[in-house]
């Protein structure tokens, strides 16, 4: 071992060109490899999760639990890599998280969750179908606030709006828009019209279930096509349902659901309010995929929402919170750290022994780092919190070891001998010592990443 190192530290010695070939590619290849990295605020990890959501308008909590919730449960028991089921049973609507095992296809299991629930044929009349997806494998990258001096149904009419904008940027591919209740077809039947018209609540209600659905009546085959026969007459719009037929009077007039009731769209009557600095507030989460830059999201959004406020006078836009901020000051830390060590270590080393060794114990830093990107940009790495930290810590032990190496070929060349021999004989006594403590940190840290589990951050908002 000691043989072969030894022959490796003289090649480089006697043949100082593969040296400078070797500074050359890693200058070269690490900052292009340094300019293609993604910024993220944690690192990019593959999803193991599988939704499933259940619509069942007008179903309370304990409904969406009894009729929904326990029979999708029991259908995915017992398949195969499941690890964990996370259920939410709430009013209209149910949520069923699965989390799978490591080391089984996510596919594979998201076929057999989608059979098994395709199977149950024992939901309500009124649930709507289940809609199964993966869930994509994303990090927040900020949180917009949106307030004025206008109703809620503006705000998030205008968040719609931003919405739109963002997502037509190319930049940024995932929004998320809350801070409201959900909206709903309200429609009031009043009892006098109800007399007046001869009519019964049921007649009404009738005639809303039985024209606004969507109805499949099979398809027709031909020897060059097939046609499906469907009806989609389900409508979502307040005034469309108004216009909804109750029945066709003697003289060939209608009557209408408008005509007895009155239809509107509005929120839900739930107690949920959020606010933003005292006002009435809307707010919109932006994400980012893998793939996606973190500092390109923030530049883009920080010039929309300047454009946004320019352009409007009773409603404001604000970054609430903006993840690039902190992510920013990491990479502050770690760039004055590394200043800093470069700075003493050319002082201390030029003051005691040479300038010119002090100089590659500092090339020591940035060169392990830009081999880092390298060996990066293979396996997709990010620079993100976790990694920063890593580069911080490791700041010092670069230093460390760079100056035990040097100080002993200096001791080398102290006794008498030649730069070339002195050089080899100093590199090749501590090699296996620095090796070691280098391993040794190595090795306290791998189980970190054996550890499982989502990393989040909690947000504090003021809902009243």
């Amino acid at each position: 071992m000691e043989k072969a190192l030894r022959s490796l530290v003289m090649l480089f010695v006697k043949y100082k060109i593969l040296a400078n070939i070797l500074i050359a590619v890693t200058v070269i290849f690490g900052l292009i490899a340094l300019s293609n990295i993604n910024l993220s605020f944690f690192p990019e990890s593959k999803p193991r999760s599988i939704i499933i959501q259940v619509v069942y308008p007008g179903a309370s909590p304990q409904e969406m639990e009894e009729g929904v919730t326990l029979k999708v449960e029991e259908s995915i028991r017992n398949i195969a890599g499941i690890d964990e089921i996370i259920s939410t049973s709430s009013e209209n609507n149910a949520n069923i998280n699965i989390v799978t095992l490591k080391g089984y296809d996510i596919d594979e299991i998201y076929t057999e969750i989608k059979n098994a629930v395709d199977r149950i044929n024992g939901f309500p009349l009124g649930a709507e179908r289940p809609i199964i997806f993966k869930q994509k494998p994303q990090t927040t990258a900020q949180w917009l606030g949106l307030t004025g001096d206008v109703d809620l149904m503006t705000l998030k009419r205008v968040a719609e709006d931003i919405e739109d904008d963002l997502l037509a940027s190319g930049v940024i591919s995932q929004i998320t828009i809350m801070g409201f209740p959900e909206l709903e077809i309200s429609i009031n039947v009043s009892e006098v019209n109800l007399a007046r018209y001869g009519l019964t609540f049921d007649d009404v209600t009738q005639a809303v279930r039985n024209t606004n659905r969507d109805i499949s009546a099979g398809l027709i085959k031909t020897e060059s096509e097939e046609v499906l026969i469907r009806s989609r007459a389900k409508q979502t719009d307040a005034q469309r349902i108004g216009d909804i037929v109750i029945r066709s009077n003697q003289d060939g007039s209608n009557l209408l659901v408008s005509d007895v009731a009155e239809v509107e769209e509005r929120f839900a009557e739930v107690p949920f309010k959020s606010t933003m600095n005292g006002k009435t507030a809307v707010f919109i989460r932006v994400d980012k995929l893998a793939e996606e830059d973190l500092l390109t999201i923030s530049k883009y959004i920080d010039g929309y929402v300047e454009d946004f406020n320019n352009k409007q006078s009773a409603i404001n836009l604000e970054v609430s919170y903006d993840f690039m901020d902190m992510l920013g000051q990491r990479l502050q830390m770690l760039m004055s750290n590394g200043g800093f060590g470069l700075l003493l270590v050319l002082t201390s080393l030029g003051l005691f022994l040479s300038l010119r060794l002090s100089f590659w114990v500092a090339w020591g830093i940035p060169s392990s780092f830009l081999g880092m990107f390298i060996i990066g940009s293979f396996v997709g790495i990010t620079l993100n919190m976790i990694s920063l930290f890593g580069m911080i810590l490791v700041v010092g032990i670069l230093v460390d070891d760079g100056i035990v190496i040097v100080e002993n070929i200096y001791s080398h060349f102290e006794k008498g001998k030649n730069p070339y021999p002195a050089a080899v004989d100093g590199t090749v006594e501590v090699m296996p010592a620095v090796f070691v403590s280098v391993s040794t940190t190595i090795v306290a840290f791998t189980p970190l990443l054996m550890l499982e589990g989502g990393m989040e951050i909690m947000f504090e908002m003021a809902v009243v």
